[in-house]
Order: structure tokens, then sequence, then C-alpha cells
């Protein structure tokens, strides 16, 4: 990603598709609208889905919509939490920020690299330098992805507990969240130790631009680098802040999916609802798909209906709450990097 980072004027500049992203950019969006029509017949064809659609209840619509904005809230908390010495960017600065990064980037051509670039190049328009700037996001995509493994595990502990799911479903969630489990508590205990730099650099003096540096330097950077990275974490509290902002996006997000879903009249409990958001998620991260399109819609209903909800059913919540968590915020992220171009930056960069 870090190519599409590297601009010609300055941290201002911003990237732009080449006709060859454009092109890919299309024959993706086709895809996607394949795949979507693809489920749309298998759940029983347009008719029945739009049918599904109307007779959703609005009212429903009203949580969803606040979950999906307290999900950009948290996502805007984390960054905030990330800023390291930059203390002049404030929390609705980094709200809009997370719309540009992960509402209007996800749809963009070069996802997620142009998101990245835009948020970078806006932060960097605040005082914040370019390699802070990456930092700050990248560590955040790192909470964001441990805290979505461990609620993945805590939600299909829940559902194997309390859920009463078939018995062959009932071991592999056992399986499943013990072993989430035990990584993330690995992975945890090994972050924060020194001995990591010392091993990413010695990964990089294998790459050849990098031998130009005698390993014993590259080290040292590599030690200086982990020890600025464990810095955006604070103290105890503060990581415990980090961790219930990361945590609060994917549940906020979830809790969208839960509410939409009983817009449409399916009753299902919200463990389940987790563990199908989280295939989503994982469905959202296949390469050319702006935004997942197609594998998503794809992911999610099938689990919810392997859990005993009509497909029919779980697509049209589906929809309703790609909807609010994908097209809305899209579009807020774009009026958000709008008012962030022409607000006068805090601090140039």
């Amino acid at each position: 990603m870090v190519p599409f980072l590297q601009t010609d004027s300055g941290s201002n500049a911003t990237p732009s598709p080449t006709s060859h992203a454009r092109l890919r950019y299309l024959l993706a969006l086709v895809v996607a609208g394949l795949l979507v029509y693809a489920v749309v017949v298998a759940s029983g064809g347009i008719r029945d889905s739009v049918r599904q659609l109307r007779h959703a209840s609005p009212v429903w619509l009203i949580p969803a919509l606040v979950l999906e904005i307290a999900s950009y809230g948290a996502a805007g908390w984390l960054l905030w939490l990330l800023r390291g010495d930059n203390d002049s960017i404030r929390w609705g600065t980094t709200v809009r920020v997370a719309l540009v990064m992960w509402g209007l980037g996800s749809l963009l051509p070069a996802a997620p690299a142009e998101g990245i670039a835009l948020s970078v190049s806006e932060l960097g328009r605040r005082g914040v330098g370019r390699h802070g700037a990456i930092a700050m996001l990248l560590v955040a995509g790192w909470c964001q992805f441990w805290a979505l493994v461990l609620t993945t595990a805590i939600a299909a502990a829940v559902v194997d507990a309390v859920g009463h799911p078939d018995p062959d479903d009932a071991i592999r969630l056992l399986v499943v969240a013990a072993v989430l489990i035990v990584v993330t508590l690995i992975v945890v205990m090994l972050v924060r130790r020194p001995i990591i730099g010392k091993l990413v650099a010695d990964a990089m003096w294998l790459l050849p631009r990098r031998r130009k540096m005698s390993r014993a330097e590259l080290r040292a950077a590599g030690v200086g680098e982990h020890a600025r990275l464990m810095a955006l974490f604070g103290r105890p509290t503060h990581g415990v802040a980090i961790a219930m902002a990361s945590t609060g996006w994917w549940i906020a997000d979830a809790g969208g999916l839960w509410i939409a879903l009983h817009a449409t009249h399916a009753h299902v409990d919200f463990g389940v609802v987790v563990l199908a958001y989280v295939a989503g998620t994982v469905a959202s991260w296949v390469p050319l798909l702006p935004g997942g399109l197609g594998a998503v819609e794809i992911a999610v209903p099938a689990v919810l209906h392997h859990f005993g909800v009509p497909l029919s059913v779980a697509l049209a919540g589906t929809l309703l709450w790609r909807g609010l968590s994908l097209f809305l915020p899209a579009a807020a992220g774009a009026l958000a990097y709008a008012g962030l171009r022409a607000a006068r930056p805090v601090a140039s960069a």
C-alpha cells in the first residue's frame, strides 16, 4: 500500500486512479452485481425479495442508523486515542477521517490505498507527520482486527452456551472460541516485547534494498520503531480505552445488522448475528470487489440461514443493513472529505 501513498507535491496531493484501475473497478462492479443477482435468485427471486423489503418496518431503521453513527464515533475515538503527541487533533476531526478512511475509502477504485492516502493527506495538513499518520492508521487497523477476533470468540462461546445449536455445530463453535482466545492472548503478550522489533528488522534485512544498512543498524531501528508504536498505547488505562473503542466499532456495526434483521421480521439471537457479521466482514476482504459487494451478500445470509433464518428474510435484512453501513458512510465520507479540505488546518505539516 505504500506506493499509493506517495504523492508528487507534498502531503496535500491526492492519488488519481489510472484508466486500468477504473476498468478493473468497473469489472468488479459487474461481478458484484452478478453475485448479488445470484443470491436474490437463490432466495426466491427478485419479486420475493422486493416483497420482503416492502414489508420491512421502517421504524427499526432509526436505531439501526444510530448504531451505524455510533460505530464511526467509536472509530474516530480510536484514532483520537492513537494520535500520540498531536494534541491539536480533535475528536471531530478523527471522526471525519474515519469516515474518509473506512466509509468513502471502501468504495474507491484503489481501496483501501486511496482511503489511506486521503486520510494521511488530511492528517498531514493538521500537523501530523506522514510517518505518524500512517502509523496511527495501521495501528488502528491492527487493534480492530484483534478486537474482531476476540469478538468472534466470545460470540461463538455464547452461541454454544445458550443458543442450543446442533451438536456438531456446538463442538465447532467451542473449538473456534478456544483457539481464537488462545491466539489473541499469545499475540497480545508477544507484541509488547522488544524481540518483535528485532525479528522484523532481521526479516527486513533479507530485502535487497535494505542490505545497505547493517543488521545491527536495522535492529536498532526496528527496536526504536517498536518502542514508538508501543508508546501509542500509553498506560494500561489508555490501552483499555483503545480496546473498548476497537470492540465498540464492531459491536455497533453488528448491532445495526441485528436491528435491520428485526426490521424484516427476522428474530435471531445477537450472538448468531455477530457470527454472520464476522463472516460478512471476512468476505468483504475479497480483493477487487469494492466494499465486498456481492461477497458479503452471500456470506451473511448463508450463515443466518444455517441457523434457521429463511433465506429471503436474511437477504432482505442484509440489504437494508448494507445500505446503512456501506453506502451511507461512503456518502458521509465524501462530505467529510470536502469539509476537511475546506477547513483551515490547525497546523501545517
